[in-house]
């Protein structure tokens, strides 16, 4: 079947398949925790991760029906700002 990276395939495939080539592909990009070049994080602790995953479908435009989310990502740049 192949996977066509600027069509969309005629028919179908299993999620497992699709999975393992959008991964494979990614793979072939650089490894965060080996770039040394940068000040940028490379590893979170799990309970990030966790955090990420259960939030990833939310609107976070729609401050109206999320406005604990809102008021939580308010916090880091106002302690940034208030650091001397």
């Amino acid at each position: 079947m192949g996977c066509r990276r600027f069509k969309i395939p005629d028919g179908s495939m299993p999620k497992e398949a699709a999975y393992q080539i959008v991964n494979d592909e990614l793979m072939l990009d650089g490894n965060p925790r080996l770039n040394l070049a940068s000040f940028v994080t490379t590893w979170m602790e799990p309970e990030c991760d966790k955090l990420i995953m259960e939030s990833i479908n939310k609107n976070y435009v729609d401050m109206d029906e999320y406005p604990v989310t809102t008021e939580l990502q308010a916090g880091p740049p106002s302690i940034f700002a208030s650091r001397n």
